[in-house]
């Protein structure tokens, strides 16, 4: 089984392969998710769901700090 950080670096490495030249979390966002979801998969997926959908309408193609607090303050 992968762990949390594992899965991460996968993910990151799936979004480089497609073509991505930016990252979507800094290492502190990386560290924001990590505390907040506890380590569940589907916790971290509703997580990051909720910040894309906020960061949409702002035009952002990554997902500031602020804004994953925001998503996990909406998710609570």
């Amino acid at each position: 089984m992968l762990s949390f950080a594992e899965r991460l670096q996968l993910i990151a490495h799936g979004l480089k392969s497609a073509g991505c030249a930016h990252t979507l979390l800094a290492d502190s966002g990386l560290e924001i998710l990590r505390q907040a979801c506890k380590g569940l998969p589907r916790q971290a997926s509703r997580i990051l769901c909720t910040a894309m959908r906020l960061a949409v309408p702002k035009g952002l193609n990554h997902l500031p700090d602020e804004l994953l607090q925001q998503a996990i303050a909406e998710l609570q």
